[in-house]
């Protein structure tokens, strides 16, 4: 296990951060009750298979002090009041680090967006940046963290991440993704994610499960994971589908025979079909469900509103052998 994942463990479970507001389930049309000669899933992970929201969320202002105790956490945590005061004695040291972070990330998208559409960065090279800067006014980072530059941003951006979002898979996951393997149909995921995404899947997958499976891969094939931040682009880009397109014909699969899940008509369910696949919407929680302006124009294939739905939803064998 590498550091960064000893880390997170230890983390994860000393403050045992649960996410365990109601879930609110929303109607959308569908166009078929099962999906029939499905020999691949392929899942995108927020707002599908992890619960993210926090109730905080829904309101501007709290959602902007909830962010700012999670910078406050990271600052205590890593020791960077001092420098952060130096900086900007005006201000709390969370403030001036949630400045910093958020004012980093949209220029590092500015100037991406010159050069691809929908481009993905890489959220350790923002907390690389903040490093240095924190450094030119006399940080130094704890004991035990002088291992080089990119892990510890690593560690700093997973422990963030950690304390700003709600962390747990949506019930049924890893129940459903079981027995869907055992229907010989093989899962996969495609995702808008950061590097901590597959660190996270691991924990939370252990959670559910009980610790009976020990790693993420144990559940997705790893030649059918593909991750925003591997390839610098993000879903609805269609180089990430492009790739999947490619790892599924390795598998003589076809697209029409793989499902693509997703909670987000735009990013995730008209690029699925576009690239030929069926689609299945996750419409369990009502602020997971994206529509955009593409309510009743994007119709999936399916739509469940729970993830053990799925189990007698899609069949591997064709609908003349059912």
């Amino acid at each position: 296990m590498s550091e960064l994942a000893e880390f997170a463990q230890r983390i994860h479970k000393s403050y045992r951060v649960k996410n365990e507001r109601p879930l609110e389930a929303v109607d959308y049309p569908l166009k078929t009750q099962r999906l029939y000669g499905v020999r691949a899933v392929i899942c995108d992970v927020y707002g599908t298979l992890v619960n993210y929201w926090s109730d905080d969320f829904s309101h501007p202002q709290r959602k902007d002090a909830a962010l700012l105790k999670a910078f406050r956490k990271v600052a205590d945590y890593f020791g960077m009041e001092p420098s952060l005061k130096a900086i900007n004695p005006s201000d709390a040291p969370e403030k001036t680090l949630y400045d910093f972070y958020n004012g980093l990330i949209t220029l590092k998208r500015e100037r991406e967006r010159k050069k691809c559409d929908f481009p993905e960065i890489r959220i350790e090279e923002i907390w690389e940046v903040i490093i240095t800067l924190l450094r030119r006014h006399g940080y130094t980072p704890p004991a035990g963290n002088e291992e080089n530059r990119r892990d510890f941003s690593r560690k700093i951006a997973w422990f963030y991440n950690f304390h700003a979002l709600g962390r747990q898979l949506y019930p049924g996951v890893v129940e459903t993704l079981v027995q869907l393997k055992k229907k010989n149909i093989v899962a996969g995921l495609l995702s808008n994610a950061q590097f901590y995404t597959p660190i996270d899947l691991t924990l939370m997958i252990r959670d559910q499960r009980g610790g009976t499976i020990d790693d993420f891969v144990e559940l997705f094939d790893s030649d059918l994971t593909f991750f925003s931040y591997e390839y610098q682009v993000a879903k609805p880009n269609p180089l990430l589908f492009r790739r999947l397109y490619d790892a599924l014909y390795e598998y003589r699969i076809l697209p029409d025979q793989s499902v693509f899940i997703g909670n987000d008509l735009s990013i995730d369910i008209a690029p699925a079909q576009e690239a030929g696949m069926k689609t299945a919407f996750f419409t369990g929680d009502r602020h997971s469900a994206y529509f955009h302006d593409l309510a009743g124009k994007v119709i999936p294939d399916i739509t469940f509103s729970h993830w053990t739905d799925l189990i007698e939803r899609l069949s591997f064998h064709t609908e003349d052998q059912k």
